[in-house]
């Protein structure tokens, strides 16, 4: 037997006791889906089209047939199983979910790596507001052994602004939103002809994110932002807050960290068809490739029922539970390492 390398980087990033906590969570998290007669799931991650969302970039491959020729060489690892969860839910197979390996590219930090674990689920018949209760029920079962929580916040996108910058984010015009970003330090970030979402996002991150999922104590809590604007609505349907249109979609933050992404999904394809093509758009602007618009998932929107589905990092999440301020402690082989 040869003996072992020099080289460190041969080794498990994650501790023994990291490596068993992520088995003892994945295993908790179906017994918890096990008792709510949710199915678990299993879909491609190799697919022939990719999600056209501007800010988030697929990892791109080619498919060499050795015999038969196909229409398309070029295929995307997928950076959610959203879509083809969702051709299963419109085939009728009931609330679903799915513990899943996803991918996306330029993402690497102390929060980020490009491969990545996404827990994600949908439930029939039920909206955001219902989804939200059912994911503080999980997160608290599987965080209360390890952190002490402080009772959980919910908040509207809407007065998470008022309360900590003094603005309307649905209402404010371009000009007060500098004023803003001036006011808290980020002036010339952006330039001055930006979408306004350029500026709220900016903000968001810079001012209120790391606010969010921390008590008057100081002590964590989970904390739901819903009803973000109808602008960054996404997969999510829009509806009516306080006679505004709003996204009816949701984050779930802690200790200043987003967890999941959730949505009331959006069941219609001509809707849906238009905001891949603005999407497309956008790309455009920014100077980033078009991207093939994922017809099959377009094809089953219209039969797509009453739902509302969420994604759930998994890493963050044992970040969260181990006290860890780099993801690299919480994965076996990390991105540079892999």
């Amino acid at each position: 037997m040869s003996a072992p390398s020099d080289n460190p980087l041969w080794q498990a990033s994650a501790s023994f006791e990291l490596i068993k906590l992520r088995a003892d969570t994945l295993r908790a998290i179906r017994a918890f889906f096990d008792t709510k007669n949710v199915l678990e799931v299993d879909t491609p991650i190799l697919s022939h089209a990719s999600i056209t969302d501007p800010f988030i970039e697929s990892f791109q491959t080619r498919y060499l047939p050795l015999t038969k020729k196909i229409h398309t060489e070029n295929f995307y690892l997928h950076t959610s199983p959203e879509f083809p969860m969702k051709r299963l839910l419109a085939s009728g197979i009931g609330s679903i979910f799915q513990i899943a390996k996803v991918f996306r590219q330029g993402e690497i930090g102390h929060q980020h790596n490009p491969e990545f674990t996404l827990l994600e689920w949908y439930r029939l018949d039920w909206d955001h507001h219902q989804l939200m209760k059912e994911v503080e029920q999980l997160l608290s079962s599987l965080l209360l052994p390890y952190i002490d929580l402080a009772e959980t916040h919910f908040l509207s996108y809407k007065h998470a602004f008022i309360n900590t910058l003094g603005i309307n984010p649905h209402t404010a015009q371009r000009k007060e939103l500098l004023v803003c970003l001036n006011q808290v330090g980020l002036a010339g970030v952006l330039d001055e002809n930006e979408d306004k979402d350029r500026y709220l996002e900016l903000l968001f991150s810079h001012v209120i994110e790391p606010t969010l999922g921390i008590a008057e104590n100081n002590k964590a809590c989970l904390c739901f932002l819903y009803h973000y604007p109808a602008s960054q609505a996404s997969l999510a349907r829009l509806g009516n807050d306080e006679g505004q249109i709003v996204a009816e979609r949701f984050e779930v933050f802690i200790n200043g960290m987003e967890l999941g992404n959730g949505f009331h999904e959006l069941n219609n394809a001509q809707e849906q068809r238009q905001r891949f093509v603005q999407d497309n758009k956008a790309r455009k602007k920014l100077g980033y490739p078009q991207v093939l618009i994922d017809e099959y998932f377009l094809a089953s929107v219209d039969a797509l029922s009453d739902c509302a589905g969420v994604a759930i990092g998994i890493e963050r999440l044992l970040m969260v539970m181990s006290q860890s301020e780099h993801i690299d402690k919480v994965l076996a082989f990390p991105f540079e390492r892999a």
